[in-house]
């Protein structure tokens, strides 16, 4: 009977024992999975926002960089980001996300745009299901640097604030070169990101403004 009443003690401890040690694992590495997307984030954000970042910071620099120069709101259920001056007066930028249906799955991104909302500052995009080589070329900087000073307003007599063309094409400013081979890709960023911008415009500038002015 002890020894039986030994052996159920035994496994009950033990099973505690790892259940515990697990459990300790997984909150450490949620926490770390936690930090690590935040950083991810604020990398980009202040990519798009073009905030000078020294080459070789480390996530704490970055961390307070990023602390430094950038509030997020929340606005109509979304969250921006508004980038301030040094002396956290003059609004330089605002960043919001953008993304929808790729290819091959959902394409997420960030875009910035300038203090008066007329142009743009900077695009990228950080997680997507798009084929390497092709599609995923919508990483590449040849790609989004094409988008930076692009006018958010269309030129007269076209509905779309850009159009994606096959490369070498365009004619005018808003015709960027779209990804060669990746013709599904490129037509899901025209539509997503026209779409995204288009909204930030008529529904959501307005408010953004009045919250940024009064939080400088």
């Amino acid at each position: 009977m002890k020894k039986r009443l030994f052996s159920i003690v035994y496994m009950f401890l033990l099973t505690l024992a790892f259940t515990s040690l697990v459990t300790v694992v997984k909150v450490l590495s949620e926490e770390r999975i936690e930090t690590n997307q935040r950083v991810k984030l604020e990398r980009i954000v202040l990519k798009v926002l073009d905030v000078p970042v020294p080459a070789q910071a480390s996530d704490e620099k970055l961390r307070e960089i990023f602390r430094d120069r950038v509030k997020a709101i929340q606005v109509k259920a979304k969250t921006l980001y508004i980038h301030y001056d040094k002396n956290g007066r003059n609004i330089l930028g605002y960043a919001f996300p953008v993304g929808g249906p790729g290819f091959w799955g959902p394409v997420f991104g960030m875009v910035a745009v300038g203090p008066n909302a007329t142009k743009i500052l900077g695009l990228a995009f950080y997680r997507h299901s798009e084929t390497p080589g092709l599609g995923a070329r919508m990483t590449e900087d040849w790609f989004t640097k094409q988008f930076s000073g692009l006018s958010l307003y269309p030129i007269t007599g076209q509905k779309k604030i850009f159009y994606l063309k096959p490369e070498g094409t365009g004619k005018d400013p808003n015709e960027l070169d779209a990804i060669t081979g990746a013709t599904n890709t490129s037509a899901a960023i025209e539509s997503f990101l026209n779409r995204d911008l288009d909204q930030f415009l008529r529904e959501i500038w307005d408010s953004v403004r009045k919250e940024a002015e009064k939080n400088a």
